[in-house]
């Protein structure tokens, strides 16, 4: 069977299943990997109703009867980044499935005419920490592209140090409490309920171990950062230390980086996760998102984490990027 007809069979099945559980509206796109497989890129946003086990059933009901195989993907920083994600083969077309906590970002615009103003991006990775061997490959990232080192990992002093002495903005990676009860961020996150001494004390415990940082960000948290109470805690705490705050967003309902807003602290958002699931097409397409929206807004974040795939693909497309000036993510910080 010839490449064309497997790619129509799978979007056709594929359409069919999301029309089943009421996912229409997700987003379609067809791309090319590396190894010249076809692959349909399907992201569904959380505004539709609809039951994630039975997508999960239908999808697997599918592809079974298409004989096609289908493995669920790991989802990422299970705080918050996505809720699912899959990966199906059918002869020789491929599916890429996410079914994302928040409303994907808009499609990539068109360039700016030539002249104007190339687009700030900021890229940060998380989890740095866990290995002194991850800091021999980052060192050959371009400069500007910032790391959040964890307080609470094996390795957290040393990494950190080791990524000062390449002259790279760090940030404190502080461990906040998700949703639910599958993830877990580690000793002395940051949990609701704590008294403003403890949040003080968790904080400075964390700086102290990291050392000197630019900014802080939140690892998971997204049960802590929608809790009103404990971020205005926190971000008294923070204030007055000169240092940022990057809301990571793993939470739509984040009220963190407005109460540090009101505290006086410099602060910025995230627009792009680049790894979502572990899967170089996707940290590809979401870093061209990310670079689009940095042309047309004038400047975006994306956060990625220390894993190789995702370093691979930033040493191969940083760049080639057009139209987009890589900042460290102080100079977006207001």
């Amino acid at each position: 069977m010839r490449q064309g007809d497997d790619a129509s069979r799978l979007e056709h099945a594929v359409r069919q299943v999301l029309a089943r559980v009421g996912a229409e509206a997700a987003t379609l796109s067809w791309e090319t990997g590396q190894d010249a497989l076809p692959t349909l890129a399907v992201q569904i946003s959380p505004e539709g109703k609809f039951s994630l086990q039975r997508l999960t059933l239908e999808l697997e009901a599918a592809f079974h009867n298409l004989g096609g195989e289908l493995k669920a993907l790991p989802v990422l920083e299970a705080g918050g980044y996505g809720r699912a994600a899959f990966q199906g083969l059918l002869g020789r077309a491929r599916l890429r499935l996410v079914v994302l906590r928040e409303a994907a970002p808009p499609p990539p615009a068109k360039p700016k005419p030539k002249g104007d103003k190339p687009g700030k991006l900021a890229v940060i990775l998380d989890d740095a920490g866990y290995s002194e061997a991850a800091v021999a490959s980052l060192a050959t990232l371009p400069p500007q592209v910032a790391v959040a080192v964890l307080p609470n990992a094996p390795a957290s002093a040393a990494v950190a140090e080791a990524l000062r002495a390449q002259g790279r903005e760090l940030l404190l990676h502080m461990p906040m409490e998700p949703e639910g009860n599958g993830a877990n961020p580690g000793d002395d996150a940051l949990v609701v309920g704590l008294e403003p001494g403890e949040v003080r004390a968790r904080l400075e415990r964390a700086l102290a171990v990291v050392g000197p940082v630019a900014g802080v960000n939140n690892h998971m948290g997204s049960r802590a950062t929608s809790d009103a109470e404990l971020m205005r805690h926190f971000m008294k705490a923070l204030a007055g230390r000169g240092l940022y705050f990057l809301d990571s967003r793993t939470t739509p309902a984040s009220v963190a980086a407005s109460l540090a807003r009101e505290a006086g602290i410099r602060t910025l958002r995230r627009d792009v996760f680049l790894d979502v699931v572990e899967d170089e097409g996707a940290v590809r397409s979401a870093l061209a998102t990310a670079a689009s929206l940095a042309r047309s807004k004038g400047q975006a974040v994306a956060i990625g984490h220390v894993h190789p795939l995702t370093l691979r693909v930033l040493h191969e497309e940083l760049s080639r990027l057009s139209g987009v000036t890589l900042v460290r993510p102080s100079a977006l910080a207001h």
